[in-house]
């Protein structure tokens, strides 16, 4: 799989309205990973930080799996 970061608001709408998970990568490395919760022109939030559109990549992924019991 190759994912493609997202970089246009359609794109960030579209992960909005349909609760994708998102992980962020600055630096060639994970820094954060969760729902969008809202983005403007110079930054996107998610779990409540906020990262830069121009220094970090933003890709849609399948959420983490994991078992609660």
């Amino acid at each position: 799989m190759h994912p493609n970061p997202l970089r246009f608001d359609a794109d960030f709408d579209n992960v909005l309205f349909f609760g994708q998970y998102v992980v962020v990568v600055t630096d060639d490395k994970f820094t954060a990973g969760g729902l969008l919760e809202g983005y403007d022109d110079k930054h996107v939030w998610i779990r409540g930080k906020r990262h830069s559109r121009t220094s970090s990549s933003f890709i849609q992924m399948p959420p983490p799996d994991f078992d609660f019991f």
